[in-house]
């Protein structure tokens, strides 16, 4: 991108950063964000203070006082039952990962028949390591394949689902961005991009790239991701 040293997949993971912030800025209290935390102070900003638990009773020093206590009016189970209906299912949610980007390639790389056809060598080791169930390796080797060949969609798309298996959604989803900016019809990329969206939470993003997997291509698995994600997008 001209004039900024990120790419298009970096500022999309900047955006859903900054609105996953917006929507509950209580997550900058978590340590693993002390860094971004320090630097919005750092420009004036201010947070609203951490939500905690009144645990402690009357503030240290205070006398003791009475206050009369009302009684409480006793639990509806119908108004209970009516609430946990509405809940959202965040079972499954993972930590966001922040590791650095993966290698991308040059997507203006003129590749050769030679660089293709060592590329789908590596592809069929990669296959191999995963079905192994050695997803560092598999990924490892997906890369190669991909400084050789940077412009197959389908290896982009594997290594994707490669790093779901390490429960590394964002790299995924960088993966699979990238995939569809070189195939837009690429149903492997939509599925996988939708299961890292509920890995992440993102449930309308999840059920719109499953949606749209299974509209290109109908996967069973998809098709069962998709009806797991639908409630919490009801929701």
């Amino acid at each position: 991108m001209s004039g900024l040293p990120f790419t298009k997949a970096h500022l999309l993971e900047l955006e859903r950063f900054v609105a996953l912030i917006k929507a509950d800025p209580q997550i900058l209290y978590n340590p693993e964000l002390k860094f971004f935390k320090n630097f919005v102070e750092s420009l004036g900003g201010t947070l609203p203070p951490l939500n905690k638990p009144n645990v402690g009773g009357d503030a240290p020093g205070a006398g003791p006082t009475k206050t009369a206590k009302k009684p409480e009016p006793e639990p509806n189970p119908e108004e209970e039952s009516e609430e946990s209906d509405i809940e959202l299912d965040v079972s499954g949610v993972v930590e966001p990962d922040i590791e650095e980007p993966q290698a991308m390639g040059d997507s203006d790389k003129e590749v050769s028949e030679e660089d293709i056809e060592i590329s789908n060598a590596k592809k069929r080791e990669a296959i191999s390591a995963y079905s192994e169930g050695d997803y560092e390796k598999a990924i490892q080797i997906y890369t190669e394949a991909i400084l050789l060949n940077p412009a197959s969609a389908l290896l982009y798309a594997k290594r994707g689902q490669a790093y779901l298996q390490l429960n590394k959604p964002n790299a995924c989803i960088r993966d699979c961005s990238r995939a569809l900016q070189i195939n837009p019809d690429s149903a492997a990329a939509y599925k996988f991009r939708g299961r890292a969206h509920r890995l992440l939470g993102h449930w309308e993003e999840a059920a719109k790239d499953l949606r749209e997997s299974c509209k290109l291509d109908f996967d069973e698995q998809a098709d069962e991701w998709l009806r797991e994600v639908t409630p919490n997008v009801s929701i």
